[in-house]
């Protein structure tokens, strides 16, 4: 068929143009081949908390899915815009409206079928690899991963063909609104000079700080998500109005300055971009954002799981923890040394404490507030134990007066040497540890154990009162699992059954809660890594797409001034100079977006009890560097890639 012919000239002849289209998608196509496989693997569901770890690769999968369809749209809208000038020469040789559409069907399906096709191999080559990352990460016993799953690539490729038929439909209804011989001139059109707007600049800005300043202000409580995504919205909204609006007056200002502008590599590029920056800026907003969401998707999720470990010690100081209402029994003792020697199980010593219940609150410049309520706002429980069991535990010697007490608090916690508490004032005395620091029945709530002169004064600050009692085991891991199991079914049947307040008592054990952990944290982590690898692959090429668009627009320009003497040498000291101009804009912005996220994110996980602050800014760092490497290696292969469009 003629018209199939054209179609496969069409994209031989343009492959600068389609390949690196047909490439991302192919990769695309992997990527959710790879997480629809995982979803709909039933050797996964039968995991140990199999079912929530699908359920979060789910939202994973959605998140990456959304931003599948709205890149193919984006990147397919640039592609069609060069693809204009080939089907207004056809137009001009006589072909009509309907041979223009039916190319353009042939040329949409030979994209979908070699990126699907190209796709599944990519999927089914990895598929094995990643999942036997996986079953690392998560520390999984038994898991079969198959090399193929027909359902997984159904699935996929139907999800993908309903994108491009969308795709094709909107190219189709282009070009029935367009008159065919419109279509040679579109390309070449010129565009006029964009009017920068301080109304929208001024509203971008308020939006941007907006943003920031919920993010830096945000509270680590119940509410936390509902101001982290309103502080989201405002950044996307000031991001793109920012770019937009004042790098249209940045240039315009650039142009007034004499001294900067009538410099031939200043000249070139600041009359060259301030003609398309309104389009400009829209595609730098979009790099930045999407530099800013891989960011913020990879140290959210790196930071949780490389807090992993004091996460768990935090939930279980010892393999287990069990607090009661009342003293821990020599009948208790006897059941759990019970389950131990039928489980080949050995105990270690016990370490027994009181605490006070827990009064939840927040801290007010130097007094903790009691929260009459549990609610959104609340942040911290304060445990009140007395000195001589923090002595016998830490086998200190410690004296307090009335009006004094030790304070143990997670990192970044409370650091005044005075707290008021209920109307009384105590002198603190600050400790960096304690072995039985825990978080009593694994809240979202900040522990903070505060240690006074005895039970009198615990008394002044609750007179509910907890029995806590923890210890190690040793053991096969399969033992130790059901050893734990079957006390923990035990306690809990007590609790039930004699405890008027069962929500008091707890019975944790370290082996459920880190297989917990491993399938939570490694779980998004493994979203994260993904989500990551989409967005960056998305600003790859949306960066190339824009080099290429700008690189068609700029070549006939760059051709009339060497007529007139400007040598090679010149034109590529111009095109740096007006790369480099606007090319690190993104990365920068994406750095100031996440510097402010940090923040936020910090308060976000602590209600996954992750305090170390200062971890979560080390790894900041370091993913902000690595990525600024990517990026100025992209900068070099995109630049290359103007260049040449423009010289040929």
């Amino acid at each position: 068929m003629l018209k199939l012919k054209l179609a496969r000239q069409t994209i031989g002849k343009n492959l600068q143009l389609y390949l690196p289209f047909l490439l991302a998608n192919a990769v695309l196509v992997g990527i959710n081949y790879i997480f629809f496989s995982m979803t709909t693997n039933r050797s996964l569901e039968r995991q140990n908390y199999g079912s929530g770890l699908i359920q979060l690769m789910n939202i994973g999968l959605v998140f990456t899915l959304a931003i599948t369809f709205f890149f193919m749209i984006y990147i397919n809208g640039i592609v069609s815009r060069r693809r204009n000038h080939e089907l207004g020469l056809y137009s001009i040789l006589g072909m009509t409206r309907s041979d223009l559409g039916k190319m353009i069907f042939f040329i949409d399906a030979i994209m979908f079928v070699a990126s699907s096709v190209l796709g599944l191999v990519f999927g089914a080559t990895f598929v094995k690899f990643v999942g036997l990352g996986l079953k690392k990460l998560l520390d999984m016993g038994r898991f079969d991963i198959p090399v193929f799953s027909s359902v997984a690539a159904i699935i996929c490729v139907g999800y993908f063909a309903a994108v491009y038929f969308i795709l094709l439909l909107g190219d189709l209804w282009r070009l029935r609104s367009v008159n065919p011989l419109d279509l040679w001139k579109a390309t070449n059109k010129r565009e006029k000079e964009p009017r920068g707007s301080w109304i929208f600049g001024i509203v971008g800005v308020i939006a941007l700080g907006s943003g920031y300043a919920i993010a830096v202000r945000m509270k680590a409580s119940m509410d936390a998500v509902t101001s982290f995504m309103l502080a989201v919205i405002l950044v996307v909204i000031g991001t793109y109005l920012v770019f937009i609006a004042f790098s249209i007056i940045f240039l315009k200002m650039l142009r007034k300055n004499k001294n900067f502008y009538y410099k031939r590599n200043h000249f070139i590029s600041v009359s060259g971009m301030i003609y398309r920056m309104k389009q400009n800026g829209a595609s730098l907003a979009s790099i930045c954002l999407l530099l800013t969401t891989a960011l913020v998707a990879i140290v959210t999720t790196g930071t949780l799981r490389l807090s992993q470990e004091a996460t768990v010690r935090l939930y279980n100081p010892y393999d287990v923890v069990m607090t009661k209402k009342t003293p821990i029994s020599h009948a208790d003792k006897m059941t759990i040394q019970s389950k131990a020697k039928d489980n080949h199980v050995t105990v270690g010593k016990y370490v027994n404490m009181m605490m006070t219940g827990p009064i939840y609150g927040n801290f007010s410049g130097s007094a903790y507030s009691v929260s009459k309520t549990v609610d959104m706002s609340t942040e911290n429980q304060l445990f009140a134990v007395p000195v001589a069991d923090y002595n016998r535990i830490q086998k200190q010697n410690v004296h307090l007066a009335k009006d004094e007490i030790l304070m143990c608090s997670s990192k970044g916690g409370y650091d005044k040497n005075r707290l008021t508490i209920k109307g009384k004032t105590y002198k603190v005395r600050h400790i960096d540890s304690f072995d039985f620091y825990f978080d009593y029945q694994r809240t979202i709530f900040k522990p903070i154990f505060v240690f006074a002169k005895d039970r009198k004064v615990c008394e002044q600050i609750s007179r509910k009162w907890l029995y806590a009692m923890g210890y190690d085991i040793s053991g096969k891991k399969s033992d130790l699992k059901r050893y734990a199991a079957g006390l923990g079914d035990k306690f809990t049947a007590v609790v039930k059954k004699n405890s008027q307040e069962p929500y008091m008592d707890s019975f944790t054990d370290r082996p459920s809660v880190s297989d917990l952990f491993n399938q939570l944290f490694g779980g998004l982590l493994f979203i994260g890594i993904f989500v990551s690898i989409v967005m960056l692959i998305a600003t790859v090429v949306v960066m190339y797409y824009k080099q290429v668009s700008e690189g068609y627009a700029d070549r006939d320009r760059f051709k009339t001034m060497q007529q007139v003497g400007l040598s090679r040498e010149e034109t590529k000291s111009a095109i740096n100079s007006q790369v480099l101009t606007v090319f690190m804009l993104p990365i920068i912005g994406a750095a100031v977006n996440v510097g402010f996220a940090i923040p936020a994110i910090q308060k976000m996980l602590v209600l996954l009890s992750m305090y170390d602050k200062l971890l979560l800014v080390k790894f900041g760092i370091v993913s902000l560097a690595v990525t600024f490497l990517g990026y100025v290696a992209v900068y070099k292969l995109t630049t290359n890639v103007y260049e040449n469009i423009v010289n040929r």
